[in-house]
């Protein structure tokens, strides 16, 4: 009603499931079908509503692996591609994201994320871009370098950045000096993103 962008988040993760589907010992087709059916009508529903839809969630883990999850272990690697295929199906003007935490740099997860969008990206699977979610402290942020960087290589695939759950945390004890701190890397992050041809977004957390 007021001309408010809105995000989808989250189609397929490994946290906030429903006990039944936890405990449910379904097989590869039940899952699939679960699955499928879980996307259909949620993005269904808001068919050209949504500014972006966050297909996958945290599916890389800290070593640039995959990571151990319901789906992986019940369907196979191949549920991302399943899941951004199916999101695509259910709305297929919808702009569909990748979203990962602690990857904004250059490091091995960031790796991870890159080898896996590219490889859909190569597979022809309909995915838009990639969800930097930014969740940092004062003294680990990522070094805007690094995050210009690994943002021209997703571009190059022709994805676009988004960064999607950007909060600085401080610690428990607050002062100027850290409240400084906290802006200059608000405003760094935001500067790379600016500067990149691809990132298009910025939202806050919390």
């Amino acid at each position: 009603a007021n001309g408010m962008a809105v995000r989808g988040h989250t189609l397929a993760w490994d946290s906030q499931n429903p006990d039944w589907l936890i405990a449910g010992n379904y097989n590869r087709e039940a899952l699939m079908d679960i699955l499928r059916e879980h996307i259909y009508t949620v993005v269904g529903r808001y068919q050209g509503q949504m500014a972006a839809w966050d297909v996958v969630n945290e599916a890389i883990d800290e070593n640039g692996n995959l990571q151990d999850n319901i789906w992986l272990r019940g369907i196979g690697p191949d549920y991302i591609a399943l899941a951004f295929q199916w999101a695509h199906e259910a709305d297929p003007q919808a702009n569909l994201f990748y979203n990962d935490q602690a990857a904004e740099g250059m490091n091995a997860k960031s790796e991870g994320v890159y080898e896996l969008v590219k490889g859909l990206r190569d597979g022809g699977i309909p995915i838009h871009g990639v969800g930097m979610q930014m969740h940092v402290e004062l003294e680990a942020a990522p070094p805007p370098g690094e995050v210009a960087a690994n943002m021209a290589r997703l571009g190059e695939l022709g994805l676009e950045v988004q960064i999607t759950e950007m909060d600085v945390r401080v610690g428990p004890e607050i002062s100027p000096e850290k409240l400084q701190r906290q802006a200059d890397i608000y405003r760094d992050m935001l500067s790379v993103c600016l500067e990149a041809e691809n990132c298009n977004t910025l939202v806050v957390w919390g």
